[in-house]
C-alpha cells in the first residue's frame, strides 16, 4: 500500500500539539533552575557563554562561574574582527572592554586560574589592577599576565605589589609575568604561599629579585628567562624551600649562588661560575652553554665539586680543542644518567678526540644510562683499515651501565674506538643503540652539503666493526643505505616535519 503524503495542515497540527505538550510539561529552557543554567554556561568557552546569555532576556541575570578564565585575542575575538586579508585583529581598547564585560558578569570566587595573553603597556594600569583585584577577591591560585609585545614597549606595566599583603596574596600559588616591571617595595611581605614563579622578559634588578625571593619562603620552582638587568642571582636564604631553578638567556648574568636545598638546575647562557655555601643536594643538572669549548673540560674544572648527590647530568657543548685530563679527576659517585650533546668542529683539521670520553666510565662508576648525541661538523673520513690500527685503552670494567644510546655516529676512527671501548668494558650492558643521524643538528644554522651520505658511512662502519664485536647480541644499529638518502636532504632525514 502506498503511503499518503502529509498535508501542510496536518504538519501544522502536529507542531501545535507538540508545542502544547511541551508547554504542559514545562520543558522550556528558561524554566530551569538558575544554578543549572549557570552550570551549563560554565561548560562553554567564555566567548560562547557571553553570546548564549544574549539569547534570552531572562538569561542576562545569570552569572558566569568559570573556574579557568583565559583572555587572549582569540578568546575575545568576534567574527567581525577579521580584516580584509582574512587575518584577525583587535585593538587594546576593544580587548580591555571585553575583558571588563566578562568580569562584570562573573560571579567571582572559585576561579582557579586567571590568564591574560595580550600586548598591553602601563597605559592600561588602572584596568589591569582591577583585574588583579578580581583575582585577589576570587582567591585565585594561578595568575598569568603575558603582555609580550610584537614591538618594543615604551613603558612596561608595573606590577602592583601594593595590592598584595600577607592576607590578600595568601591564596596565590603560581605566578607568571611576561614583559612587566617588577620593583617590590622594601617592606613587601606578600605572596607568602607562592610555590611557582616564572619571570619572562621582566624589568627586575639584583636587589629587587633578592627582596622578592626572601619573602617567598615556600617557593619551590623559579624560572627566569631573558632578563637583561640581572647580573647576580642569589637563591640562598635560610628559610628558602627552592627545589627547582631554571635560568635561560640572561646574558648579563655573571654569577649564580645556589640554594643548599636545590635539587634541579637548568641553565642556558654564557659560561658563569656556579657557587654555593656548602655541599648541594642537586640530583639533576642540565647545562647548555654555547661558549664551552669542551665537555670534558667543563665537567672536571667548571662544574661545582660539591655535588655528591648528582644522579642525572645533561651537558650541551661545542668541541673545538682537545683537553688533557687532570691527574686526579672528579668522581661522580651517584651519577646514574648522563646525556651529552656534543658538536665537534674543525673546518680543515679536527683537533678533538672522541675516545677521550672513555674516561666517563671511570668517573661515574654507578652510571646506568649513557647518551652520546654527536654531530661531526668537520672534515669527515669513514674508517678504513689503511687509516691505522684501532687504538685500545687499558681495561676499565664497568658493572652498572645497562643502556647506551649513540646518535650522530658517522663512522670516524675515534668514534669507532670509543664505542668499542664502551661495548667491551660494560659487562652488564643490556642494549646499545647506534643511529648515524645527528638529531642535535636540528636547529643548527647549516649542515654540510651531501652530509646525508655520512649517515650511510656510519651505518656501514657500525655493521662491519661493532656488530662483529658484539658477542652478546645487544647492539641495535639503524641501517641507512645509499638508496635511503638519494634525493633527500640531511635535514629532512633528521626532521621530516
Amino acid at each position: 500500500m502506498a503511503k499518503r503524503k502529509m498535508t501542510t495542515s496536518r504538519r501544522q497540527q502536529i507542531h501545535e500539539a507538540t508545542a502544547a505538550k511541551r508547554k504542559k510539561l514545562g520543558l522550556r529552557l528558561n524554566d530551569l533552575p538558575m544554578d543549572i543554567l549557570e552550570s551549563f554556561l560554565s561548560r562553554l568557552p567564555i566567548k560562547d557563554a557571553v553570546r548564549t546569555k544574549a539569547l534570552s532576556c531572562l538569561w542576562k541575570h545569570t552569572s558566569l562561574c568559570h573556574k579557568n578564565l583565559l583572555f587572549s585575542s582569540r578568546t575575545m575575538m568576534s567574527q567581525r574582527s577579521y580584516t580584509a586579508y582574512g587575518t584577525k585583529s583587535i585593538t587594546a581598547e576593544e580587548f580591555v572592554t571585553r575583558v571588563n564585560a566578562v568580569l562584570q558578569q562573573h560571579r567571582g570566587g572559585g576561579v582557579e586560574k586567571f590568564e591574560v595573553y595580550f600586548e598591553l603597556e602601563n597605559e592600561y594600569a588602572e584596568q589591569i589592577e582591577s583585574w588583579i583585584n578580581f583575582v585577589i577577591s576570587s582567591r585565585t591560585k594561578q595568575l598569568i599576565l603575558d603582555f609580550s609585545p610584537t614591538r618594543s614597549i615604551k613603558a612596561p606595566y608595573s606590577f602592583p605589589f601594593r595590592l598584595f599583603d600577607a592576607t590578600n596574596g595568601s591564596h596565590l600559588q603560581f605566578l607568571e609575568v611576561c614583559s612587566v616591571s617588577l620593583k617590590p617595595p622594601a617592606d613587601f611581605k606578600g605572596l607568602v604561599n607562592l610555590k611557582r614563579l616564572h619571570l619572562v622578559v621582566v624589568d627586575i634588578t639584583d636587589e629587587h629579585i633578592h627582596l622578592l625571593l626572601s619573602n617567598c619562603n615556600v617557593l619551590e620552582f623559579l624560572g627566569i628567562y631573558d632578563c637583561d638587568n640581572l647580573t647576580r642571582l642569589r637563591t640562598c636564604h635560610p628559610s628558602n624551600q627552592l627545589k627547582h631553578l631554571v635560568v635561560k638567556k640572561c646574558y648579563y648574568l655573571k654569577e649564580i649562588e645556589l640554594n643548599y636545598g636545590l635539587t634541579t638546575l637548568e641553565y642556558g647562557g654564557e659560561l658563569i661560575p656556579l657557587s654555593s655555601p656548602g655541599k648541594l643536594l642537586l640530583t639533576n643538572i642540565c647545562i647548555d652553554v654555547r661558549d664551552i669549548c669542551g665537555a670534558i673540560e667543563y665537567l672536571f674544572t667548571n662544574l661545582p665539586s660539591t655535588l655528591p648527590h648528582l644522579k642525572v647530568l645533561t651537558l650541551k657543548c661545542h668541541e673545538f680543542e682537545r683537553y688533557i685530563l687532570p691527574d686526579n679527576p672528579l668522581k661522580f659517585i651517584y651519577l646514574r644518567h648522563m646525556r651529552l650533546e656534543l658538536i665537534f668542529h674543525g673546518l680543515w683539521e679536527k683537533k678533538t678526540d672522541a675516545l677521550d670520553f672513555a674516561c666517563l666510565l671511570e668517573a661515574a662508576p654507578l652510571l646506568e644510562n649513557l647518551e652520546l648525541h654527536m654531530w661531526m661538523n668537520c672534515v669527515h673520513l669513514r674508517y678504513r683499515k689503511n687509516h691505522g690500527v684501532l687504538r685500545s685503552l687499558p681495561p676499565c670494567t664497568h658493572t652498572n651501565l645497562k643502556l647506551v644510546n649513540i646518535t650522530g655516529f658517522y663512522g670516524q676512527k675515534d668514534q669507532l674506538e670509543l664505542v668499542l671501548h664502551i661495548l667491551r668494558n660494560s659487562v652488564s650492558l643490556e642494549v646499545m643503540r647506534i643511529d648515524p643521524k645527528p638529531y642535535i643538528a636540528v636547529g643548527q644554522p647549516m649542515m654540510q652539503p651531501y652530509e646525508e651520505f655520512y649517515f650511510v658511512d656510519g651505518s656501514k662502519v657500525a655493521m662491519k666493526y661493532i656488530r662483529k664485536a658484539d658477542h652478546r647480541n645487544i647492539v641495535n644499529v639503524l641501517e641507512v643505505s645509499r638508496k635511503d638518502v638519494e634525493n633527500v636532504s640531511a635535514r629532512r632525514l633528521i626532521d621530516p616535519i
